[in-house]
């Protein structure tokens, strides 16, 4: 990744502070950001982010000043065909 930087992201909802943050390489804030998101819907298998519960999160760069970030998502409808007739 071009131009990527490493990006602590932790989310004070969760009880989380800095210490407690996840590192993510990024282009920018915002991208660490919905990483962070996509990494703890995955994570908590509630895909309440997914689900319409949008989150604020801090991220901060090397000893930059936190920056707060609100997170959200949509679930995109998958569909699949398979060969045959009935179900």
């Amino acid at each position: 990744m071009s131009n990527s930087h490493t990006y602590a992201v932790w989310c004070p909802d969760f009880g989380s502070e800095r210490s407690d943050a996840r590192h993510f390489k990024a282009v920018d804030h915002e991208q660490a950001a919905c990483k962070w998101a996509e990494r703890e819907d995955s994570a908590s298998a509630e895909y309440s982010i997914v689900g319409g519960t949008s989150m604020v999160v801090m991220v901060s760069r090397g000893d930059e000043e936190p920056q707060a970030f609100t997170v959200s998502g949509e679930a995109m409808p998958h569909y699949r065909a398979r060969p045959g007739g009935a179900a």
